[in-house]
């Protein structure tokens, strides 16, 4: 018998085989090793008391140890375990609430027990619950496709009602949404979303909890003014411009630009005290305060020469 063949014939089956039979005594093993494993544990209080807010629960975290096979106990870290507790009726700001391995609540089909809870007591520290209105601002990743400009976002309503601790909404004079995620936009997008309170701040609560944004967009334009250079500053009556007048781009939104009389555009150029015969000077172009920063403007030429005026005024 050829005892080399045997043992190298289907070798790499044999080695796969050798690797599985490990693997299956390692998980065996681990599952009959009993272990404990603490886990981050959410703890979520109710006050039924309307007059009263949730203000604060120290300390803050809380861990509930586990028992069983080590898979098992490592496989409860997949799923935060979590801890309900209701408090009916509040006779003192601070409230001592105690916690169980019994009010645990997890997978129980994982094969592992709660076997401790840490801290086994909170300090539950509650304040007057009051109300007021309040502003909302909306947040949006938006940004403009080709050919248009996003020209602002809009909530419907503009305002919630807003409850929760003292402290903390007197402290609270707007709210804003959740991020409007649209990207890259051609038309005017409408999307509901929710209001998005302070996440550090417990016991906080608005109505409505939701409220309609929309992404307003429009036609990108660019008009062309010829506008005449107004000359200011202390020597403006002294000096001759040229050129005597410069084009003004504007570019903005239909809307905005083509309401646009030749009339708004003021440009001016600043004469100083140290004026001097053919020096050049900047000019700057000014649109209504009603449109300021809505519309971008570019000057042709950015600056003038300023020459001494032939008829210069009497002194």
């Amino acid at each position: 018998m050829d005892f080399k063949s045997v043992f190298t014939k289907n070798w790499p089956y044999k080695v796969a085989a050798v690797v599985l039979s490990v693997l299956l005594w390692l998980s065996v093993s681990a599952d009959a090793e009993v272990a404990e494993q603490p886990v981050s544990t959410l703890l979520e209080i109710q006050v039924s008391d309307s007059a009263w807010s949730l203000r604060e629960v120290r300390p803050a975290e809380i861990t509930t140890t586990f028992r069983g096979g080590r898979n098992q106990v490592f496989a409860a870290l997949s799923a935060e375990p979590v801890i309900r507790k209701v408090i009916d009726q509040v006779e003192d700001t601070v409230v001592q609430v105690p916690l169980s391995t019994s009010e645990v609540i997890y997978n129980r089909q994982l094969g592992v027990a709660p076997v401790g809870v840490s801290p086994e007591v909170v300090n539950v520290y509650l304040e007057e619950r009051v109300g007021k209105r309040v502003a909302v601002a909306g947040r949006t990743d938006a940004t403009a496709a080709p050919g248009v400009l996003v020209v602002g976002m809009q909530v419907a309503p503009d305002s919630v009602w807003l409850q929760g601790p003292a402290s903390f909404v007197n402290e609270i004079s707007e709210v804003t949404t959740a991020t409007f995620e649209v990207g890259a936009v051609s038309a005017r997008v409408t999307r509901q979303l929710e209001i998005a309170l302070p996440p550090d701040l417990a016991g906080l609560s608005v109505e409505p909890a939701t409220v309609i944004a929309t992404v307003e967009v429009d036609s990108l334009r660019t008009r062309l003014f010829t506008s005449e250079v107004i000359a200011t500053g202390p020597r403006a009556l002294m000096a001759a411009l040229d050129p005597p007048t410069v084009t003004v781009v504007v570019t903005g939104p239909a809307g905005i630009v083509d309401g646009l009389d030749p009339a708004d555009v003021r440009v001016t150029v600043e004469i100083p005290n140290s004026f001097e015969a053919a020096a050049s000077y900047p000019v700057a172009a000014a649109l209504p305060d009603d449109v300021a920063g809505t519309v971008t403007i570019d000057l042709v030429p950015e600056r003038v020469s300023a020459g001494i005026a032939s008829d210069p005024p009497d002194p």
